[in-house]
């Protein structure tokens, strides 16, 4: 059943069909938040109450854009109101990247064909900053597109480019530091 037969449903009163809704998102929408929380239990807190924000609004969602792209958007938006109460908000200042030369990002890359690349990328990605993280997990794992992360984050397109140029160069740059010091383990 599609997205707009499963509102439907639960507009009608079917539990069942928000049911499988929650199945589908709540993986995604636990990632938007722990990226942003960096905590296990108030990232689970905060999906709780996304979701409940989400079924008192579907009755104004108007399929103008797409429903993960609406429904990661008050996941993201919950999220950051759960870290402003918190008072842990903090500006990130950006790093001195170095350039990175082809060999060097051949090598990061080749690290990730490995057996256990996903335990490699998630490593990585908790090392960066929280929306560097959200924003490369958005893009390469959820492929959502440079449009559907704006509507979800409120940035520009160009502010959304940006941030994903500035995270893969730190993805980059911190998977070449875990190499590295693998090496240096080894020897």
């Amino acid at each position: 059943m599609d997205e707009q037969k499963w509102i439907m449903h639960i507009l009608a009163g079917d539990t069942q069909s928000f049911s499988c809704l929650v199945a589908k998102y709540e993986k995604m929408a636990y990632t938007i938040a722990f990226r942003i929380l960096e905590n296990r239990e108030e990232a689970e807190e905060v999906v709780q109450d996304a979701f409940v924000k989400m079924y008192r609004a579907l009755p104004d969602f108007q399929f103008e854009s797409k429903f993960s792209t609406w429904f990661y958007r008050i996941v993201y938006r919950t999220a950051l109101s759960a870290l402003r109460q918190q008072r842990n908000f903090a500006d990130y200042e950006e790093a001195g990247a170095t350039d990175l030369t082809m060999a060097e990002m051949d090598a990061a890359s080749s690290i990730l064909e490995r057996e256990d690349r996903k335990e490699i990328i998630s490593g990585v990605l908790k090392k960066l900053p929280a929306d560097e993280s959200l924003l490369l997990t958005l893009y390469y794992l959820e492929e959502c597109s440079v449009d559907e992360i704006r509507q979800i984050t409120d940035l520009t397109a160009s502010n959304v480019k940006i941030k994903l140029f500035r995270g893969r160069k730190h993805f980059y740059e911190t998977l070449q530091k875990m190499m590295k010091q693998e090496v240096s383990d080894l020897l």
